[in-house]
């Protein structure tokens, strides 16, 4: 059976599930199954997601055996905020037979409510029914192939997919194919050649040693490969003897020569076997299996260039640098990465159109292409970033190569009727030797040095230094970027509570603020600092935000008793991200009313910083929680220049007054009377104060005098695990009752 008419089939079999999957659970938005190549089948919605399928496309092999194996799910965020929740569905004999993925919205995939072990259970009839589909759906049509009368032809398919069996989308897979096809049919000379990727890759038998392939290799492309304009099935040419022999390959001999197309249907280069070892006549099986093998090489290409420039992709020119590691020669060779992203592609965007930047990125493929090294490998790997590795090279030569291209930039200007931009980039430089621990990382490192060239002022060169600081702290954060995912995926972050003392004693009910922490890995806790930098620098505060609001709520929810008795009030902190994040203040709502407490239990504190920066936002989100009957607090408040003028824009119940201030309040007059000046006005507006960084009984004693109302800090009380907090005071609460 074809293959488009094996997928129909799985379509409509695993469709039939499609109704029974929402009605078990509702709240996903999308269902999807792929297939054991990670190729999407079917989606309830009929709608294609690439991010989910670069999610899936990405997955590494050993990840899904592992869930086959162990039958787990996985549970991933999406750089869309949005949660997957992959199941392995079985086939065979506990074969996989694929895979049932669910997308959540990133308000229901951070709930707290949210558990993959239960969502499994409920969906397990389903996943069930899918696998019985496909199983039955299977045996029909084996069953088609055994009644057809092309046996032969089949067991020769599984033969040829045996010998080049794991072959994937990588570029370095294109030589073994190469190689083995050229085995099979006992060749003399096998080469692939695609000119315009710069590709060659060739195979020789012993008894062609001698023959000058450069030569060989000229005739293919000038005058054969024209020959096959047309074609789409391997041609065989006759190539007669020249004269004399002085060589094999001027005995003369058969050549095998199958066209490779481009998604046009265009020849872009030829996969060309030369003169089989026994001297035999090629054959239409020979014919066929080098369609087949033809068909392959297409594949991997596809798979390892980007279809709009025909530069290698990401993917491929990851293989490429694996590959250029082995090739260093001694410890003092070395290979460098020019990394490089145009400055102003969203300005041509926005200023022309889509269509006039996708212009902008081809021109630019074509001068990077220009005078290309020989020893070079271009690469698209995203958007407007590129990448050039320089093989034995040394980083002064990959800097003067980048500034000859900076030169050639000045060409790069887009013009439409009277208007004109001239284009400019930014390039970073990292290089890699054998001391290096993983050639990969001067990737990262070159994209950094990228960054910071864009940072400086754009349109200039960066070279790595580990001295420059602003490089390094961003190599960090991207460091720190994937444990805070893992954290967030895991729920491995810890909830502190810091406890808050009304001064006065006018207040008995307890409060707290609920602080975040991280361990690195090695018993020791990630620096708050460091881990709201890396946070703030890659937008994954909003994520970071909603967990902790999710979880604290879901704590307090199951500590019910103790928090309405007490009338506590617990203080979660919000970033200015998710003040611009439309769906958050929703999140909110939802988790207030899924836990069924009152809303005066909570307290949101928001910087002062945020708050103004994010005006229009910060106001409607503080009166739509006010009108619901949460407190709200200004969190640092005097560290701006115009803290009183916006103070009267925001309807708050407290004023956290800016921790600078306090650390030096017995010793600085000026600290002494901002803090004054700070309580009056909050008296005159009956807002509530409260001092951070208390430390000393000196500063508690000064900060009462002067009239705030509530301090936090070491000596009021250190923060202490929140599950620790809320069964101490419920057994407190417990034993007074009593």
């Amino acid at each position: 059976m074809p293959k488009a008419s094996q997928t129909l089939d799985q379509e409509n079999n695993i469709g039939n599930a499609g109704g029974l999957l929402h009605s078990l659970v509702p709240r996903a938005q999308v269902f999807y199954f792929y297939d054991q190549a990670q190729q999407c089948i079917w989606s309830s919605d009929g709608a294609e997601d690439f991010e989910i399928d670069s999610f899936v496309a990405d997955l590494p092999r050993e990840v899904i055996d592992k869930l086959i194996e162990k039958d787990e799910t996985l549970r991933r965020t999406l750089s869309s905020g949005r949660t997957v929740l992959t199941l392995p569905v079985p086939g065979d004999d506990n074969a996989p037979a694929g895979l049932l993925v669910a997308l959540f919205s990133k308000n229901d995939g951070k709930s707290s409510s949210f558990n993959p072990k239960v969502l499994k259970g409920i969906l397990e009839p389903a996943i069930e029914m899918i696998s019985e589909s496909i199983r039955i759906g299977t045996k029909i049509r084996d069953l088609e192939r055994s009644v057809a009368d092309v046996e032969k032809e089949l067991e020769f398919v599984y033969a040829v997919n045996e010998k080049i069996h794991g072959a994937s989308g990588r570029h370095s897979n294109l030589a073994e194919l190469v190689g083995r096809s050229g085995r099979y049919l006992g060749i003399n000379y096998s080469v692939l050649l695609i000119p315009s990727k710069r590709i060659r890759i060739s195979a020789t038998h012993s008894s062609w040693k001698n023959v000058n392939r450069k030569v060989l290799d000229r005739y293919l492309v000038d005058q054969l490969m024209p020959k096959l304009d047309g074609q789409r099935k391997p041609v065989i040419f006759e190539i007669p003897a020249v004269g004399e022999e002085s060589s094999a390959a001027e005995d003369g001999y058969q050549a095998l020569l199958c066209p490779l197309l481009d998604k046009q249907g265009n020849i872009e280069g030829i996969l060309a076997q030369l003169g089989r070892v026994d001297h035999s006549k090629f054959t239409k099986n020979d014919k066929r299996f080098m369609s087949h093998i033809g068909r392959k090489v297409e594949y991997v290409i596809e798979q390892s260039f980007d279809a709009m420039t025909g530069l290698m992709n990401r993917s491929g020119f990851e293989a490429q640098l694996h590959e250029s590691f082995g090739a260093l020669t001694s410890n003092d060779d070395s290979h460098q990465i020019i990394y490089l992203d145009l400055d102003n592609l969203q300005l041509v965007n926005d200023t022309f159109s889509r269509k006039a930047g996708d212009e902008v990125i081809l021109r630019f493929a074509r001068l990077l292409e220009e005078d290309l090294p020989k020893s070079a490998v271009l690469s698209r790997l995203t958007g407007d970033d590129f990448c050039m590795l320089l093989t034995h090279a040394s980083s002064n030569a990959a800097l003067d190569y980048a500034n000859k291209l900076r030169k050639r930039m000045l060409s790069l200007r887009y013009l439409e009727g009277d208007k004109s931009l001239q284009v400019t980039m930014s390039v970073g430089i990292a290089g890699f030797d054998r001391n290096v621990d993983d050639e990969g990382s001067a990737l990262t490192t070159a994209r950094m040095a990228c960054e910071a060239a864009k940072e400086h002022g754009r349109d200039r060169i960066e070279i790595f230094d580990e001295s420059n600081r602003s490089v390094v702290r961003r190599f960090d954060d991207m460091q720190l970027v994937a444990q805070i995912q893992q954290a967030l995926d895991g729920d491995e972050f810890e909830l502190l509570a810091q406890p808050i003392t009304c001064l006065s004693g006018e207040s008995t009910n307890p409060r707290f603020e609920v602080l975040l922490r991280m361990e690195d890995g090695e018993g020791g806790l990630i620096e708050t600092d460091a881990l709201f930098s890396a946070a703030e620098r890659y937008r994954m505060m909003p994520q970071i935000d909603r967990w902790v609001v999710s979880n604290t709520i879901a704590r307090l929810s199951a500590a019910r008793a103790f928090v309405e008795e007490q009338d506590a009030i617990f203080a979660m902190n919000l970033s200015g991200q998710s003040l611009g994040d439309n769906e958050f203040l929703k999140f909110i709502e939802q988790e207030i009313d899924r836990s069924e407490l009152a809303a005066s239990s909570f307290c949101f504190e928001i910087t002062e910083s945020a708050a103004v920066s994010n005006l229009k936002k910060a106001k409607s989100f503080i009166n739509r929680l006010r009108e619901r009957g949460c407190q709200i607090a200004l969190d640092d408040f005097g560290a701006g220049l115009s803290s009183f003028a916006y103070l009267k824009s925001f309807n708050v119940d407290t004023l956290k007054i800016d921790g600078g201030f306090i650390r030096d309040i017995t010793d600085n007059r000026i600290s002494e009377s901002m803090v004054a000046a700070i309580t009056q006005v909050a008296k005159v507006m009956k807002l509530k104060t409260v001092a951070e960084y208390v430390e000393t009984e000196e500063t508690r004693k000064l900060v009462s005098d002067l009239g705030v109302d509530y301090a936090q800090g070491h000596i009021i009380g250190k923060p202490v695990p929140l599950d620790s907090v809320l069964c101490v005071t419920s057994k407190m609460k417990s034993s007074s009752s009593g």
